[in-house]
């Protein structure tokens, strides 16, 4: 069923770097969570039956990378069917769900496993399904789309040919001019001012915040956006009052000190990627730069968000990085490290951002119980350290803000959290 080598693409080696560079946080790698939760436990019979749906494509779960022995070309080597690892907890109070969350989060994932599977069960309150998974094998949309397939007990969905049929040890021309592209691009961010970072100490944990809005208030969020923003803007709205808030955590050393912003892009449906890929990462970015005197007038932060989101579009920034990164699979992760740390602040950014605006669930029942929320936690790397990540199930929105222990004090935090939420919900 599995081809024998299913190369990994520029973004795949991406995973890889992060996965390195989390190496020594106590989730040992890069890892991203999927957060189903209910208002009543889930049945643990059909909880169980989960894992067994997934036995089609338990040697690619348990798969690693590998090297081609001539062209040195990463790939995906399968493993041993292994089964996938299923826990389960109680909680006995309301209050302890978001710290068991996050003990989930810092417990590495089984070795040489790319997906395991948590229950979280109370009597009155929140219960939910987390599913970890490895950023080497997915991300944030196929996990969505694995979650489907488990959903409908189906596999025929799923391609039986993941990542690339070739090495792509080709379009040479095309892969270097946009090399070229992405570097001119990154000297014309040095050349616009400072870029505030702020890095982690690498054996940080993973922590979060979740905003999770009601249906009304996403309403209202959208029909605030509409006018602000203009029709279907909700994207540069969200990073606006993301980065506003963000401003506020950090101290000012210079006029014109930059906010450098990746904004991860869903790439499914271009560049011959199936709009239903499972597996590998089929992602790109957005590198969206904003001087941080523009951040205290949205009449001003707002427009320039949106036009550099339409001119980085026009200019297919988002394919050439993809393109760009295949050079990048040649050098093992310390050694790209290393580079990248040298090329500066330019290649990490001030913070991430993504925004995936709707489910691929289809409905919101999933193994025997409704789902009353679904959204993502992802890891953050301690370089960079902190993202805000938004999802929207059945018509609600969430944010999710996810750091590494440390980076800030932990009331700057709750005040950034606190903030951003009243943004969101339009409270003054």
């Amino acid at each position: 069923m599995f081809s024998p080598k299913p190369y990994l693409d520029g973004f795949d080696w991406i995973a890889n770097l992060l996965n390195y560079q989390c190496r020594l946080t106590p989730g040992r790698g890069n890892h991203f969570m999927l957060v189903l939760e209910s208002e009543t436990p889930f049945p643990e019979d059909a909880v169980r039956a989960l894992p067994d749906r997934l036995a089609p494509y338990l040697p690619r779960l348990n798969g690693s990378i590998r090297r081609h022995l001539l062209h040195l070309a990463p790939y995906w080597l399968p493993g041993k069917p292994e089964p996938i690892v299923f826990t389960t907890e109680d909680l006995l109070f309301p209050s302890d769900f978001p710290l068991a969350v996050e003990r989930f989060a810092n417990r590495p994932l089984p070795r040489g496993q790319a997906l395991a599977v948590h229950a979280l069960s109370q009597p009155k309150g929140r219960s939910a399904l987390i599913f970890k998974f490895s950023h080497l094998l997915f991300d944030g949309r196929g996990a969505e789309l694995l979650l489907k397939q488990l959903c409908h007990g189906k596999h025929d969905q799923t391609e039986d040919r993941p990542g690339l049929a070739s090495p792509m040890l080709n379009e040479w021309e095309k892969q270097f001019s946009c090399g070229r592209q992405i570097q001119r691009r990154l000297l014309d961010i040095q050349k616009e001012g400072p870029t505030v970072v702020r890095h982690a100490c690498d054996t940080a944990a993973s922590a979060y915040r979740v905003i999770a809005l009601t249906e009304e208030e996403t309403d209202s969020l959208r029909q605030r956006s509409d006018r602000d923003a203009g029709p279907f803007m909700l994207t540069p709205y969200l990073l606006a009052l993301t980065a506003e808030g963000y401003d506020k955590l950090m101290p000012r050393h210079a006029e014109n000190e930059l906010f450098l912003i990746p904004m991860s892009i869903d790439m499914r449906g271009q560049d011959s990627i199936p709009r239903d890929a499972v597996f590998f990462n089929q992602w790109s970015m957005l590198p969206l730069s904003i001087l941080r005197s523009l951040l205290a007038d949205p009449a001003e932060s707002i427009p320039e968000i949106r036009k550099q989101i339409f001119i980085r579009t026009g200019e297919r920034t988002a394919l050439a990085y993809r393109a760009a990164s295949r050079l990048m699979r040649i050098a093992p992760p310390p050694l790209l490290l290393k580079i990248v740390r040298k090329m500066g602040n330019s290649t990490t950014g001030t913070f991430m951002f993504s925004f995936i605006s709707g489910t691929s669930l289809e409905h919101d029942k999933f193994a025997g119980r409704t789902i009353t929320n679904l959204y993502h936690l992802p890891a953050m790397p301690p370089m960079t350290g902190l993202g805000v990540f938004f999802n929207a199930f059945n018509n609600r929105l969430n944010a999710v803000i996810s750091y590494r222990s440390g980076l800030f004090p932990e009331s700057d935090i709750e005040h950034f959290a606190a903030e951003l939420e009243k943004a969101l919900k339009g409270k003054s």
